[in-house]
């Protein structure tokens, strides 16, 4: 029996939409192993990652990324995907999960969307705001101007064009009002800068979706957990990968990557505002913090249905169950 026949047992009123399945977690809840151990034991998953930082090739130790081995025998879309030479934003995240999502279901398979970039999660779910594109003439004559001009001359240009919006970004934070005077000068005068219109592609109305949370009851387990992990990354060479990276592709704080948890602390530690003996407990503060900040988004999720970090099995049962997957594997 189809999987896509299947399906419509489930609900009669759902027939006509697909599944898609999300697994949210803050950080070092486990949500790699669940999502393998899901595919191994439904074969008709793939599974696409949804993190911000993990997309870039290189950050490695940084993103925790799973290993190559790992990746090879179960791989992850969306990994890997670009290099630290561009800038991989929400849209880019936004259109290539899309694709993915629709391809895969053209291959008669599920999508399983993992990881803990909740923004990215957010817009899938809910659609998102139709911007312009970068455009990289724009920001090269707006770079040119911060150079020149001093980047406070721009900050006053957008309070002038949008005050709410130079309200809410830093004078000094450059990639921020770089993007919000591109959307101020490049977004079609057709639509309010203040209220644009959503794109039609939201998977929540378009799709069936069925989310999933790893939450931890125990918040010293996921604690723990974190800072056993913090301690492995930091040995097996964070500093040194993020000198690499910074060298290699000639980085400037203000990139996505960089401002990221553990390389933001990395990067300190290269520009001599940390010592490199603090990056263990600087890190680990950040990402324990990450790790609230992942909660407090899940705590208010709509519709998810949320499991314990040693849950897993009951977790499965519950995703079997509503997806019907034993009829056909």
């Amino acid at each position: 029996m189809k999987w896509t026949k299947t399906l419509s047992n489930i609900n009669s009123l759902q027939t006509d939409k697909l599944p898609v399945i999300f697994l949210l977690g803050p950080t070092a809840s486990g949500k790699t192993d669940w999502a393998i151990a899901w595919q191994k034991e439904f074969t008709d998953i793939e599974i696409i990652s949804v993190d911000s930082v993990m997309v870039y090739k290189g950050c490695d130790i940084g993103s925790a990324k799973p290993s190559p081995e790992i990746l090879a025998n179960h791989p992850h879309h969306l990994v890997d995907q670009t290099t630290l030479n561009n800038i991989f934003s929400v849209a880019d995240f936004y259109e290539l999960a899309h694709n993915l999502i629709s391809d895969i279901h053209k291959r008669h398979k599920i999508p399983l969307l993992v990881g803990g970039s909740m923004m990215y999660f957010n817009v899938l779910k809910n659609g998102i705001y139709s911007l312009p594109a970068a455009n990289k003439a724009f920001r090269e004559m707006l770079e040119r101007r911060i150079r020149l001009e001093g980047i406070e001359t721009l900050h006053a240009e957008l309070y002038a064009l949008n005050p709410e919006s130079a309200r809410k970004i830093k004078p000094q934070d450059t990639q921020r009002l770089i993007r919000a005077l591109e959307i101020q000068h490049l977004l079609p005068n057709t639509i309010e800068t203040s209220v644009v219109a959503k794109t039609s592609l939201q998977l929540n109305r378009d799709y069936h979706l069925y989310e999933y949370g790893i939450f931890p009851q125990d918040r010293s387990i996921l604690h723990a957990r974190i800072e056993e992990r913090q301690r492995s990354l930091v040995q097996a060479g964070l500093l040194q990968e993020a000198k690499n990276l910074v060298e290699t592709y000639n980085l400037v704080p203000d990139h996505p990557a960089m401002k990221a948890v553990n390389y933001r602390q990395a990067l300190q530690v290269l520009n001599g505002q940390i010592k490199e003996s603090d990056l263990f407990e600087k890190s680990l503060f950040a990402t324990r913090q990450l790790a609230k900040r992942q909660c407090t988004w899940m705590r208010s999720w709509k519709n998810l249905k949320s499991f314990d970090l040693v849950d897993r099995n009951k977790a499965s049962k519950h995703l079997k169950k509503h997806l019907n997957l034993h009829k056909i594997i």
